[in-house]
């Protein structure tokens, strides 16, 4: 007997059922308006259907997914990592970014004596803030480097995490729309240009020319990414350090699209790849979340972040004013940093910025090349 219409041993059956969220997540992520909320769909509705008994919330597969998935997708997600590019383009934003960055952590070190996180706070918290500084990929890396991938507690984590950084994301949207908040935020005061539609946005859009995706460079990017993603196990059995092998991942993979920048420019679909194998993890993680377990026992994550998020802004407002950052540089280095690269420079289309988009780009990619050192770095001092 099972507790779920569909038994945990149906793997077959959970994979395409996984990989059919992530293809509505993806259809829904190019839709106007809607596009920035796609992924807190492809996780809350798992998250609905194991609440209703459909979905199990544990099956062999899930661990499959987080164990194969995750480091197969992240050097695929940074093959467009090109350092001398990110620091040649991105200008001032990449300035913001860092600042943002360093918010985000200063963030989390006045949060931790704040809030109690369990005997595990140094995990916890480096899972966290890998997440608001990378993304929800990063988050996910550190986790599985962590062993928490499959903790009861991630799926809490999770929810309530996007019960604050919703919230957040609407504030950053609305903000230049209010005047006097966005005097506050920034003292340059500049009016957004204009909007259009929301679409979605990433490294590959951003470069039309690029889009020729064929069966061979996808398969030459699942090798290249396997290739970086064995030498970087071997390493870290090796040396018997499990994290060192995303740490590797991340510096290998950087390594390469910095050295070889004009030979991955040839592999086509990589960064789509990529972003098929992390949904699939963010659906996984959706399974596990117990709304009621994330209501009474994710409050103090909840404080956590509200907190790290609060310190982030206000650090930001003070770093952009000190280096006389304009407030749209400032908005979408916040965004890349807290939520991801696509969501940046979706935010930079709707409100016109056209200018920012490109920038908001590479330094969300920036984002994800930096986060796991920073997420593995503070799970092993704290």
């Amino acid at each position: 007997m099972t507790d779920s219409f569909i038994a945990p041993t149906a793997s077959f059956t959970l994979l395409v059922l996984i990989f059919s969220l992530v293809a509505f997540g993806l259809w829904l992520e190019r839709r106007p308006r809607v596009g920035q909320f796609a992924v807190l769909l492809i996780i809350l509705l798992p998250a609905l259907l194991s609440s209703l008994g459909v979905l199990p919330r544990s099956a062999p597969v899930y661990g499959l997914v987080a164990m194969d998935f995750v480091p197969l997708a992240l050097p695929m997600l940074l093959f467009q990592a090109d350092m001398r590019k990110i620091w040649r383009e991105s200008g001032r934003v990449l300035i913001a970014f860092l600042g943002a960055a360093g918010a985000t952590l200063l963030g989390c070190l006045i949060a931790l004596p704040w809030v109690e996180l369990g005997s595990q706070e140094g995990v916890w918290a480096g899972i966290l803030t890998a997440g608001f500084i990378g993304g929800s990929v990063n988050a996910g890396a550190v986790a599985v480097a962590m062993d928490k991938a499959t903790d009861p507690m991630m799926g809490v984590a999770v929810a309530a995490v996007f019960a604050v950084a919703v919230p957040f994301l609407a504030l950053l949207l609305a903000l230049p729309e209010m005047p006097r908040a966005w005097r506050l935020f920034s003292n340059r005061g500049e009016e957004c240009s204009g909007s259009v539609p929301v679409a979605v946005a990433t490294p590959v859009q951003a470069h039309p020319e690029q889009a020729q995706i064929s069966a061979q460079s996808l398969c030459a990017a699942l090798a290249l990414s396997g290739v970086i993603c064995v030498v970087s196990g071997a390493l870290a059995e090796w040396l018997n350090y499990p994290p060192l092998k995303y740490l590797a991942i991340t510096l290998l993979s950087v390594g390469v699209a910095s050295l070889f920048p004009r030979q991955l420019h040839h592999l086509n679909g990589h960064y789509e790849l990529g972003q098929i194998l992390i949904y699939c993890f963010f659906a996984v993680v959706g399974v596990q979340i117990n709304f009621v377990l994330a209501y009474t026992a994710g409050a103090h994550i909840m404080a956590f972040t509200a907190i790290l998020l609060s310190v982030h802004l206000l650090v930001l407002s003070i770093f952009g004013r000190l280096l006389k950052l304009s407030g749209p540089e400032l908005l979408v280095a916040s965004n890349a940093c807290i939520l991801s690269a696509p969501t940046a420079a979706a935010m930079a289309v709707a409100k016109g910025w056209r200018s920012l988009i490109t920038p908001a780009l590479l330094c969300g990619v920036l984002g994800y090349a930096i986060a796991n050192l920073v997420g593995i770095g503070l799970a092993e001092l704290l």
